[in-house]
């Protein structure tokens, strides 16, 4: 119960349809928090197997490519799918199959090596976010340019 006198108040604290400023859905004030963070198909999620950050909408296609890239498992020398990984470490013996089941034809100089495989390198959030940054800047600057370019007439 509200008492009248703050009855309009509360209906604009709470009730009063807002706009969620990443998906432009409309709904109640008391519900923008919850659905920013847990329902917003554009919300930001991280990717389980890359820790890329990209919209919630996108997350399913994106695993489903990214888990199915490899990485060698160092202690069987066999490729194993990221999605598969937690599983194959758990299972993993730690026996060298490099005769039978190898998902992938192992050349005998990579079995010598240890069948070292490149590395992604591995980005820091701030690094993220400064290319980030400084690519919706150079798109705001090529826009505003053309915008000018656009009013002046073609340069010649």
């Amino acid at each position: 119960m509200v008492p009248k006198k703050h009855a309009e108040e509360h209906f604009l604290n709470t009730h009063a349809p807002v706009t969620c400023s990443l998906c432009s859905e409309t709904m109640e004030r008391e519900i923008l928090p919850i659905h920013k963070g847990e329902n917003c198909p554009q919300r930001i999620v991280t990717c389980e197997f890359c820790e890329f950050p990209l919209p919630a909408i996108d997350l399913a296609e994106h695993q489903e490519v990214c888990g199915n890239r490899t990485e060698l498992c160092h202690l069987c020398n066999r490729y194993v799918r990221l999605r598969e990984r937690y599983n194959h470490e758990s299972r993993c013996n730690g026996i060298p199959e490099d005769h039978v089941g190898s998902s992938r034809n192992v050349r005998p100089v990579e079995r010598e090596q240890g069948a070292r495989r490149r590395q992604p390198p591995e980005y820091s959030r701030k690094r993220l976010l400064f290319t980030i940054a400084i690519a919706g800047i150079a798109v705001l600057l090529g826009s505003l340019f053309f915008q000018k370019t656009m009013e002046t007439g073609p340069v010649v």
